[in-house]
Order: C-alpha cells, then structure tokens, then sequence
C-alpha cells in the first residue's frame, strides 16, 4: 500500500491496496468526486471492493492533468463524477410545459448547463442543479450532483423519518426525510464545528422533528468539522454510514469522507 501525506484529511493523499493491478483498469470503476480545494478519487474492482483512493489539489480536471495524473490515464469500466454547486427544490406544480428555468435565480448562460432531477426523490418535487465547473475534457461519466446523490441514499433508508448531513470544507448539505418523503434539501456556508451543528439543530426546530426519534446521520470530512461530540447531548440518535465493501488495507478514518463516492459504485 503506497501512502503519501496521509495525516490530515484536508491534505493529498493516496492509498493503493496490493489488490490494484492497473491492466486490469478496464474492469474497474472509478468515482470522482469535485471539493472545493480539489478532488477525490475512489476506485473499485469488479467486485466492487475500494482498491484505491487518491485526493488531489486541483481547480479543474485539465487536459494537463490528464497527462499527468497516473489513475486519469487508465481505461475503466464505469466512470462517475460528483459535482457541487447551486441547485433549487421546485414543487412540480409550479411548473409548466417543464419551463423549471424560470424559476432559477441565474443567469441565461447558465441554464443551459441546468440538470433536472426527478427521481427518485418524490412526485411532488424535483431538484434542478446547474454548476459550469463539471467540464472534464475527453472524459465521459454519469454526472451527479452531491444533494441528488445525498436524498437518494436519504430515501433509500427507507426510514419514515431521518436527517442526514454532509459535511465539506466550507459548506454543509443537509437532507430531511418526513413520512417517507422529501421535506428539505439544502446547503450551507459553515466555517466550524458550531456553523454545522447551527443548522443542523436549526432544521430539526423548523420542520418540527424529534431530537429524540429522529436519527441524524453526519458523513463527510469530519476530519475538518465535526459537531457530533456537541451534538450528542441534543440528538439521541447519531449514526455513522460505513460502506459495505471497505477494504481492511484503508484507513477506516476515511470512510465517512468517501460515503458518498462508494455509494455511486456500490449501488
């Protein structure tokens, strides 16, 4: 296992188990992840067990850096990209003929770029994300948006009543399930451990939840921010979301940073 930087979760890093051979890329999948200081590679064989994970620090994915990034040169099964960006919950009601960009607070240029998503989030609502930064010269990939992965894996719990929070560098997205439905999707600057846990209490006081029936689950680079030692004495029930196929050769301590990107390739 090849380990460079790897102290701090906001640093480079990259870990390479003794499974990964890279003829055998084309059988792999690999998910990458946009931060707002980088870039977060996370790979799996064809069993879907995580082989490799690698964080860089990039502005974009440039033709450049595909000459020079030895995991980009590789040809893979499947590839997967995670942006982040704006984005708007619209009821469908308001919207006619599918004409959802009116309702967007950007600019013409922009909502070209707008992805409208569906499901599986509910009939009632639908999530339009827009972002001019998921440009990657001569890749093709499924493209996600963070909140659309987050309120999927939220409503795949099938939990009637759960709040999940995921936590970045400089901001933190929060999705409330209620009765089985999507009642919040969100996002918010924080800067520390108190900006998370603000909002996180401030959503279970607005839409009216149970700090003791409705179990909170915080992933993300916690590392960074963590409000959970504070909010346990307000939320009884904290939870962790560790992938299924987690190999023992990484670090455990990553796993809440790369939730989201093996949920892409687990699922």
């Amino acid at each position: 296992m090849n380990v460079v930087n790897s102290n701090k979760m906001n640093k480079p890093f990259d870990f390479i188990t003794t499974s990964f051979a890279a003829n055998l890329s084309d059988t792999y999948s690999i998910s990458i992840r946009q931060l707002p200081d980088g870039y977060l590679f996370y790979i799996t064989d064809n069993k879907n067990q995580s082989i490799a994970i690698k964080r860089i620090i990039a502005d974009h994915i440039t033709a450049q850096l595909l000459k020079t990034e030895p995991l980009l040169q590789l040809n893979y099964y499947s590839m997967t990209y995670i942006g982040y960006g704006p984005f708007a919950l619209i009821p469908k009601s308001l919207v006619i003929d599918e004409n959802y960009t009116n309702f967007l607070p950007i600019e013409n240029n922009l909502r070209k770029r707008a992805k409208t998503i569906v499901n599986p989030l509910t009939d009632d609502i639908i999530i339009t994300a827009y972002t001019n930064q998921w440009t990657m010269p001569e890749i093709k990939c499924r493209k996600y948006h963070e909140v659309e992965l987050l309120a999927t894996i939220a409503l795949n719990s099938h939990t009637s009543h759960s709040m999940w929070a995921e936590i970045t560098s400089q901001h933190i997205n929060i999705v409330v399930i209620k009765d089985h439905k999507l009642h919040l999707a969100n996002s918010y600057p924080i800067t520390c451990d108190n900006d998370a846990a603000y909002y996180i209490l401030a959503c279970y006081q607005q839409l009216d939840l149970s700090q003791e029936d409705t179990p909170l689950t915080i992933i993300g680079d916690l590392a960074h921010i963590n409000p959970t030692p504070f909010l346990k004495d307000y939320i009884r029930h904290i939870e962790p979301l560790k992938p299924h196929t987690w190999s023992q050769e990484l670090p455990n301590e990553y796993t809440s940073l790369l939730a989201l990107q093996t949920y892409t390739l687990e699922k």
